[in-house]
Parts: C-alpha cells; structure tokens; sequence
C-alpha cells in the first residue's frame, strides 16, 4: 500500500510539472521576419507564400518566406515577386506551421477572423484594400492590391495581428503573430 501511494504521489507529481511549464513566447528582434507568440495561438509560421494574381491576364507572382524551424538558428529563404507599374492584383495567402502535425494557419485564420488581422504596407504608392471580412471589419487574407506608376523595388511588410477582443478594422491593436518582408520589384 505505501509503494502504491509513493507511485501515485510521483505521478501526480510529474503530471504538475509537465502542465505548469509551457514554451515562453519567442521573438527575433531586427529580424526581416519576427514571431511573437501570444497566449492564445501557439503555432509557429514555417511556411508563409503570397499570390498576386493579375487581373487582366490572370498570371501569378508567389513570393514566399520559408522558416522551417521558425524562430530558431535556420535562416529562412525567401523569394520575392515581380509585379507590373499600374496594375491590379488579387493577393492571398498560403500560411502553414509544419513543425509537427501540419496545421493550415490561412485556414485557421479565416475561421478565427475576429480574432486576427493581416496588414500589408504600401511602398512605393502601392495601395492594399482587403476583400474579405468577418462580418464586421475586415480580414486581410483576400486583398485587392494596385500599383502605382512608381517603378523600383523594395520590401512589401506583411504583419499577422492577433487582436482577439480588441479588433477595431486597424493594425494598431493586438500582437504581432507573424511578420516578414518580401521583396517586390515593380517594372
């Protein structure tokens, strides 16, 4: 009866530990991609691909940032898009955490829209307006994306906010998810 209880005891203990203890959250400070992780969602983005496709003759640009361990010592790769001066692109996204099972984050996203926000900056006069919504305000996964007729290259920011309870329609609130940079080149 007393190892049964020392067996018990020991177990119990172990159980605590293991429950009490969680990953801390993680960023990469001056990083062309940070990840924070919130409380709430506890995914790692390995995988993040952007697809502009062109309007007027449907073709498709896909830049990608590949980050297979996330936030830890592997570089990511990244792969940048060619886009035309004046013209009109639909944007989506292909966001993916493999660091185990694969989890479909886009999808995750989508299901969760009030609780996230993707922001897109706007280098050289590009203007993004986001598509999609969550009933109220909007998403950010489908964008209708214009440039301008300033030719040149630089980074287009993307920011995934997870802005459970404080979403307003801006990028302001929340904490940052996700972020990287992928090089445009607008000719």
């Amino acid at each position: 009866m007393k190892k049964l209880k020392i067996v018990l005891q020991l177990i119990l203990s172990t159980t605590l530990l293991l429950t009490a203890c969680s990953k801390d959250d993680t960023e990469t400070p001056g990083s062309s991609g940070t990840t924070t992780l919130p409380a709430g969602p506890q995914d790692t983005v390995t995988t993040f691909m952007v697809y502009f496709t062109n309007t007027v003759d449907s073709t498709v640009e896909i830049g990608s940032y590949d980050d297979p361990d996330g936030p830890g010592p592997i570089s990511a790769n990244v792969g940048g898009v060619v886009l035309k001066k004046n013209a009109s692109y639909i944007v989506t996204f292909y966001i993916e955490d493999a660091t185990g099972s694969t989890v479909f984050l886009h999808n995750k996203i989508r299901t969760n829209g009030k609780d996230y926000k993707i922001c897109i900056s706007n280098p050289l006069g590009i203007n993004v307006n986001a598509t999609d919504s969550d009933g109220s305000m909007p998403i950010g996964l489908v964008n209708m994306l214009q440039t301008s007729s300033t030719t040149g290259n630089a980074n287009l920011n993307f920011t995934v906010k997870y802005q459970k309870g404080c979403k307003n329609g801006t990028c302001s609130p929340g904490i940052v998810y996700h972020s990287c940079n992928i090089p445009i080149f607008v000719n």
